[in-house]
């Protein structure tokens, strides 16, 4: 498939140059995985959703339309690897609708966070990124994301974010023998055996049904 040329810089896959480059080899290539998951948000107006954000046209844009604090929730039907969340801000066209301060939230649930961190925009133009690795730089395991838009530009009240995209590495660095120990899916063993094949073995893992909730 021919990528749109219109698209490189803005669109579905302009957040490539913007990812930061202290990212370990074992971690490339860093994936858009936004898919994987199933977003909410707390409000938007009408014709400015999901859809909207996940669109490949920086000219849409969800819009907020309720009281603050505005969320996205993203939810992962098994433990999922993540790296980093990128944004494509809009000051230029937004003003006060655009974010001037986001946090991101990690977790098991929204009763089980184990990870925060904020980050501020001084009238951002494109695409911006907010590491959600650990202290060591490694992808964090997670079912659970919560997005919430602390702060507007000039004090604005609804907000505007025109792409997000959640990135996780290709290869989980927690191995297919491992995951089974630590809370990971699992399911019937299969009739032959899959330990010469690790992507094999791989794909029996994530089939589980069984989470042990161990980390």
């Amino acid at each position: 498939m021919e990528v749109d040329e219109s698209k490189k810089t803005d669109g579905s896959i302009g957040w490539i140059p913007y990812i930061p480059k202290n990212v370990e080899p074992r971690d490339s290539p860093l994936l858009d995985i936004s898919n994987q998951a199933i977003w909410t948000v707390s409000s938007c107006k009408n014709g400015y959703g999901i859809d909207e954000l996940m669109s490949d046209n920086v000219e849409k844009y969800w819009q907020s339309d309720g009281p603050q604090p505005h969320t996205i929730h993203l939810e992962f039907q098994k433990k999922t690897d993540v790296a980093f969340m990128m944004f494509y801000l809009d000051y230029k066209n937004d003003e006060s609708y655009t974010p001037s301060k986001i946090q991101i939230k990690l977790g098991s649930s929204h009763q089980d966070i184990f990870f925060r961190n904020a980050q501020s925009f001084n009238e951002p133009q494109g695409w911006c990124a907010i590491d959600i690795r650990d202290k060591m730089e490694r992808p964090q395991r997670v079912f659970w994301i919560q997005i919430q838009v602390i702060q507007n530009h000039q004090n604005g009240r609804d907000t505007h974010i025109r792409h997000v995209r959640v990135l996780g590495p290709k290869r989980s660095r927690v191995s297919p023998t491992n995951r089974i120990f630590t809370g990971e899916p699992h399911g019937p063993f299969p009739e032959h055996n899959l330990v010469d094949d690790e992507e094999e073995f791989a794909a029996f893992v994530d089939r589980s049904l069984v989470h042990l909730s161990l980390r």
